[in-house]
């Protein structure tokens, strides 16, 4: 089996397993709401993976704002969110992958000009390969935890812009895969 394919399985995987434990209970929910499709790039901080993704890796992926997890904190403007995201880069330089699954803890506050600003923390796992045509260098597939801090805009009711940045475990990993992520999304 290829390294592409148990890749791309395992992403499924998860992204399966995240929309089953994200359905709404009720009969008449509606299963979109909360969902969001967004696309965005990685910027990671090593200068090991941004020589070879040359400054960014480009991908996209799914959030769902979950309303039945208990909040960590309590209050009307906290959400809890679950995002999974693939990102890569095939490039002359190497390949990176880097699939980021969290669970963002957000708070949004008070609509400033038609606009809601909202900051949050998020908890992730992130599977993470690639290869170095430069050295010959090849990192398996790894999964390591982090955390991070985000930010964000509500721009309308679907539209929203959000920026992440996290520290990712690098045990094992001959590189550092910290890095910030921004993204372009749609609220269904």
């Amino acid at each position: 089996m290829s390294v592409k394919a148990s890749l791309l399985r395992r992403a499924a995987l998860t992204l399966v397993a995240g929309v089953a434990i994200s359905l709404p209970l009720g009969a008449k929910a509606d299963l979109l709401h909360g969902l969001s499709l967004r696309a965005g790039a990685f910027f990671p901080s090593s200068g090991a993976v941004r020589d070879i993704t040359d400054i960014a890796a480009f991908g996209g992926g799914l959030d769902y704002r979950v309303g039945f997890i208990p909040k960590l904190l309590n209050g009307e403007s906290w959400t809890t969110s679950i995002s999974a995201d693939m990102y890569y880069s095939g490039r002359k330089a190497g390949i990176v992958r880097y699939i980021p699954v969290s669970i963002n803890q957000i708070y949004t506050f008070e609509e400033q000009n038609g606009h809601t600003p909202y900051a949050g923390f998020c908890v992730t796992g992130a599977t993470i390969n690639g290869t170095n045509n430069n050295t010959g260098g090849r990192q398996p597939t790894v999964t390591r935890f982090g955390g991070g801090l985000l930010i964000g805009l509500n721009i309308s009711k679907s539209l929203y812009w959000e920026a992440k940045y996290e520290w990712i475990d690098r045990h094992g990993l001959g590189f550092s895969a910290d890095g910030f992520r921004t993204y372009v999304g749609w609220r269904f």
